[in-house]
């Protein structure tokens, strides 16, 4: 299984510092939409969520709830694969790969 997500390092964060009293362990690989935008569309000022969605012209409902901001991202990202293709990123190691070069894949939390 593969957690796409926005700003995942933000919410792998707080799970984290969770697992010891939940017993509960994240360990699959994650791609992060904000990451992706930086990698394909280095020359945009804001990698926001929204702001993706707006030059994808995918609509936004619901935003700041579990479900809305599912779909929003879930949308984003697909829109993200063929253009991933473009740069010749085939596969969710080069993916996450080239997502971590991103200046982005830096800030920590």
């Amino acid at each position: 299984t593969v957690l796409v997500g926005h700003n995942a390092a933000f919410d792998m964060r707080f799970l984290q510092l969770k697992e010891a009293a939940t017993g509960v362990v994240f360990d699959q690989p994650v791609l992060d939409t904000l990451l992706l935008s930086a990698l394909v569309h280095p020359q945009q000022q804001s990698h926001r969520l929204e702001a993706i969605a707006e030059r994808f012209g995918v609509p936004v409902l619901g935003r700041h709830t579990a479900l809305g901001d599912a779909i929003v991202t879930a949308e984003v990202f697909l829109k993200f694969v063929p253009l991933l293709a473009e740069l010749g990123i085939r596969t969710l190691a080069e993916a996450r790969a080239a997502a971590q070069e991103t200046y982005f894949a830096r800030v920590t939390y």
